[in-house]
């Protein structure tokens, strides 16, 4: 267009109104009208017309970057999960949810939560916790997070028991695949996730309890998980991970019949059974194992204890770590939260229920192991 235009030569340029449904034109098709009255030299209609292929250049650019994101795996697979706090917190589903489960640890056990105050508020940050034998306080610990901080925590949950609980969804659970877990992240959302996984609980479950208060992230090949830390580090330094557990989480529910097959070892002989046969039938039974014995753990007692959330001081990703160093600098945070707050590493029913009804006999009996 002439930079200069006379009003005997001028160029009027009109885009053509949307329709009468109020659907707006896309910008690659609206349409240059000129008017019959105008004259346009050579270099006016070159000038023109490379504005015009630069213009929808630009838009088919934005329009694929804009579908890339739309169709990208982990949003596919999951659309509820990047939903924003407030919808999945208003919906029916979690607040039924929120107000049993808040009122039945209230009561139980008398639910607390201590240093939720350095999570923050505005951003994002990957929160590692313990596994259970029972994961009775995972819900319990997700739907009081909402209630506490107003945020609402994207837990990792095994896909296996996704699948078998998919209504689960909409409490803010969603399958552990790593890019789903990154593009929350990225996106600004609250991950927590629990590396320990099935080992962790087995662990957790043999010798009556023995091992119920140390971390055990290790796969079935021996390997460190690192998966969680290798999240972290795509987030860049800077990043801030939150080592969790509860306290007396163990003893929150007993399980006659677990306790019964830990006693006699039938667990032991389980795992030498199946390390004993190929991987694939090696990796059924560590799936039937897993699916046994969450349906067990499910049928456990309540125990009325003291369950208090610790939330310990953030493990800030450095520029030099590697996914190695930084998961296990977060397992040592995670276990000296735990030494410090629990004082025992093995699982003990009288403890817990003294900590909630005599503390001065739970604290000496813990001294003294």
């Amino acid at each position: 267009i002439p930079s200069d235009p006379t009003p005997d030569n001028a160029a009027i340029i009109q885009t053509m109104a949307p329709p009468h449904n109020n659907e707006a034109l896309p910008p690659a098709d609206r349409i240059l009208r000129v008017s019959k009255s105008s004259i346009l030299d050579g270099r006016d209609c070159a000038t023109l017309n490379a504005a015009d292929e630069h213009r929808k250049e630009t838009v088919v650019a934005s329009s694929k970057s804009e579908s890339k994101v739309q169709v990208s795996d982990a949003r596919r697979r999951e659309p509820t999960a990047f939903l924003s706090d407030q919808e999945i917190a208003q919906s029916r589903i979690f607040r039924a949810a929120q107000s049993m489960a808040c009122a039945y640890s209230s009561m139980m056990y008398q639910f607390s939560v201590e240093g939720h105050e350095r999570l923050p508020k505005d951003r994002a940050a990957l929160i590692v916790t313990l596994h259970t034998y029972h994961s009775g306080d995972i819900g319990i610990c997700l739907l009081n997070a909402q209630k506490v901080t107003g945020r609402v925590i994207r837990g990792l949950l095994h896909r296996l028991l996704m699948r078998m609980a998919g209504f689960i969804r909409f409490l803010g659970v969603v399958p552990g695949y790593r890019d789903t877990a990154e593009e929350l992240l990225s996106q600004g959302f609250w991950v927590g996730v629990v590396p320990g996984g099935a080992e962790e609980v087995m662990m957790h479950a043999s010798e009556n309890g023995k091992h119920a208060y140390e971390t055990a992230w290790n796969s079935k090949e021996g390997q460190a998980r690192c998966g969680f830390a290798r999240v972290a580090l795509k987030m860049g330094p800077g990043f801030e991970v939150f080592p969790c557990f509860c306290e007396n989480g163990e003893e929150m529910k007993i399980n006659p019949l677990a306790d019964l097959w830990t006693f006699l070892r039938l667990d032991f002989a389980w795992g030498a059974l199946a390390r004993m046969m190929p991987f694939f039938i090696r990796w059924w039974m560590l799936q039937i194992a897993i699916v046994v014995a969450f349906t067990v753990s499910s049928f456990g007692i309540p125990l009325p204890v003291k369950v208090t959330q610790h939330i310990g001081e953030a493990v800030v990703v450095q520029k030099d770590d590697t996914a190695e160093t930084l998961a296990e600098r977060i397992r040592g945070s995670l276990q000296s939260l735990i030494d410090a707050k629990q004082k025992r590493r093995h699982r003990s029913y009288f403890a817990a229920l003294c900590d909630r009804w005599c503390p001065g006999t739970a604290a000496s009996e813990k001294k003294d192991q």
